[in-house]
C-alpha cells in the first residue's frame, strides 16, 4: 500500500472504528430513559437523566485516562491489574464479558420492539402466545442478519458505521425540532403500563426516588468500556490513532448522549408519554417531533434500526476482543479464539450468547436491561478504585473527578443486591473469574497484556 493510500484509508478506519463502537451507547436512549421513567414519575424524569448525565461526566473522565494510557484495547482491566492485581482484574474481564455480551442482547431485543413499534409482525396463530412468538421470530432474524453483516468483516464494520452516523445526524436534527401541533391526535394512550405520581415529593424524598431512578438509568453510561476494550482489534494501527480512537469515542459518546437524552426526558415529561410493547417511549418522541411518512421520518426508522444492529455487533467485536486477551493469557482454552486474521470465532462465540440470552428472555429489552446495567456498574467500581488509585500515586488531580462517579456506582450496586439480578450478574462474575484466574495459574501465569 502507498502511503498516500495509508494516509487516506487510516482516517476512514478510525472513523469506521468509532461509528461502530458508538454505536452502543448511542442506543441506550431506546431503553434507558423508558426504564427510569418507571421509578420517578414524569415529574422527577429530567432531574434524574440530568444527574445520570452528571454522573456519565465523572465516569468518561476516568475512562478518558485509561484509554490514554491502556491504548492497546483491553480497557479497564488494565488498569485494574496494574493498580489492583490480578484477581480483580479478573473480575473487571469477566464483568465485561458480561457486559458485551448483554450489549448484544439488549440492542437486539431493542430492535425487535422498534420493529414492532413500526407495525412489523408475523400475525401468528398461537392464542394468547401470538405476540411473544413474534417477538422470539423477529429475534432470530435480527441474530442472524447481524451475523451475517459481522461476516464481512471490515465492510461490514464500515455498514454499521455509516448506519451510526446516519442515525446520529437524524437525531440531532429531530432534538432541535418543536414538538408537532397535533401531537395527542397522533399518539397512542396506552392502558398497559403504569408511571408513578411522585409530583408530591419533596426534600429527602425527591432526592431517594432519584437516585433509585438513576439506578435504573444506569444503562445510559455504557460505551466507555467498549470504546477502549474494543481497540484490542485494532494491533496494527499507530499509537496515536489508537488514542484518538479510544478518547474519541468517549468524549463523542457524552456529548451525544447528553443532548439526545434531555430531550427526550423533557418531552416525556411535557407530553406524559405513555410508552409499551408497542410502542416504545424512543417511538413515541419521534412520533411527537416528525410526520408520519415523512421522508426524515422513514430515514430515521431505517437508520434506527440500522444503529441496533450495529449496537449488537459493537458487543460481539469488543466482547471478542477481551476473549482474545484471556486466550493468550492462557485464562482461557485456546478454542476461544483464533490466532489470524480476523477473529470470527470469539465474535460468534459472542454473539451466540447474546442470541441465546435474547430468546430465553422473550426478547424484552426491559428485562434484560435489569441484567445489563448491573454489569456495567461492576465493571466501572473496579475500574473507577484503579482511577483513583492511580491518581493518588501519580498525583493526577483531575482524575480525582472520577470519584463521584465511583460513590454513584457503589450506591447503585448496594441498592441492586436487593433485587435478584444483581445477585445473578455478581454471582456469575465471581465464578467466572475463578476459574479464569485457575486456568491463568495453571497456565504458567503468563503476564497479560493489558497494559501496552
Amino acid at each position: 500500500m502507498t502511503k498516500k493510500a495509508l494516509g487516506i484509508s487510516l482516517p476512514i478506519s478510525i472513523l469506521a472504528y468509532i461509528g461502530l463502537i458508538v454505536s452502543d451507547p448511542a442506543t441506550s436512549p431506546f431503553y434507558a430513559i423508558e426504564s427510569a421513567l418507571g421509578t420517578v414519575g414524569y415529574s422527577l424524569i429530567v432531574p434524574t437523566m440530568l444527574f445520570v448525565i452528571a454522573v456519565a461526566v465523572s465516569v468518561s473522565l476516568g475512562y478518558i485516562a485509561i484509554g490514554i494510557r491502556f491504548n492497546r484495547g483491553e480497557g479497564g482491566p488494565g488498569l485494574v491489574y496494574e493498580m489492583l492485581g490480578i484477581k480483580p482484574a479478573m473480575l473487571a474481564a469477566a464483568s465485561l464479558v458480561e457486559d458485551f455480551v448483554l450489549t448484544d442482547a439488549i440492542t437486539m431485543a431493542a430492535a425487535v420492539a422498534a420493529l414492532i413499534s413500526r407495525g412489523i409482525t408475523f400475525n401468528l396463530d398461537l392464542g394468547e402466545y401470538s405476540a411473544l412468538g413474534d417477538r422470539l421470530l423477529l429475534a432470530v432474524i435480527v441474530a442472524i442478519g447481524v451475523a451475517i453483516v459481522m461476516r464481512f468483516g471490515e465492510k461490514g464494520r464500515y455498514i454499521f458505521a455509516g448506519m451510526t452516523f446516519g442515525f446520529m445526524s437524524l437525531i440531532l436534527y429531530t432534538v432541535f425540532l418543536p414538538i408537532i401541533p397535533n401531537v395527542h391526535d397522533i399518539l397512542p394512550v396506552a392502558h398497559d403500563v403504569h408511571i408513578p405520581d411522585t409530583s408530591s415529593l419533596t426534600g429527602l424524598a425527591m432526592i431517594v426516588v432519584v437516585l433509585f431512578g438513576a439506578v435504573r438509568g444506569f444503562a445510559l453510561l455504557t460505551g466507555f468500556e467498549a470504546s477502549v476494550a474494543g481497540l484490542s482489534h485494532e494491533e496494527d494501527k499507530p499509537e496515536w490513532a489508537r488514542i484518538a480512537m479510544g478518547v474519541g469515542t468517549v468524549i463523542l459518546v457524552l456529548a451525544f448522549t447528553s443532548v439526545v437524552t434531555y430531550d427526550i426526558a423533557n418531552t416525556t415529561r411535557i407530553l406524559e408519554l405513555e410508552p409499551s410493547h408497542t410502542n416504545t417511549l424512543f417511538n413515541l418522541w419521534t412520533r411527537s417531533k416528525l410526520v408520519e411518512g415523512s421522508l426524515v421520518a422513514q430515514a430515521l426508522t431505517f437508520f434506527s434500526i440500522g444503529i441496533l444492529l450495529s449496537g449488537a455487533a459493537s458487543g460481539a467485536v469488543a466482547g471478542s476482543g477481551m476473549l482474545r486477551t484471556l486466550v493468550k493469557s492462557k485464562a482461557l482454552p485456546s478454542d476461544f479464539s483464533q490466532s489470524h486474521g480476523t477473529d470470527y470465532r470469539s465474535i460468534f462465540i459472542v454473539h451466540g450468547l447474546a442470541t441465546l440470552l435474547t430468546l430465553l428472555f422473550g426478547a424484552d429489552e426491559l428485562v434484560i436491561v435489569g441484567f445489563y446495567a448491573i454489569s456495567v456498574l461492576v465493571g466501572f467500581l473496579l475500574s473507577l478504585s484503579a482511577a483513583v488509585k492511580y491518581a493518588f500515586y501519580t498525583k493526577t488531580r483531575y482524575l480525582y473527578l472520577a470519584v463521584p462517579g465511583l460513590l454513584m456506582v457503589i450506591f447503585a450496586l448496594v441498592v441492586n443486591l436487593g433485587r435478584y439480578e444483581g445477585w445473578v450478574i455478581i454471582g456469575l462474575g465471581l465464578v467466572m473469574a475463578y476459574f479464569l484466574h485457575r486456568n491463568w495459574r495453571a497456565g504458567g501465569q503468563l503476564p497479560i497484556n493489558f497494559t501496552h
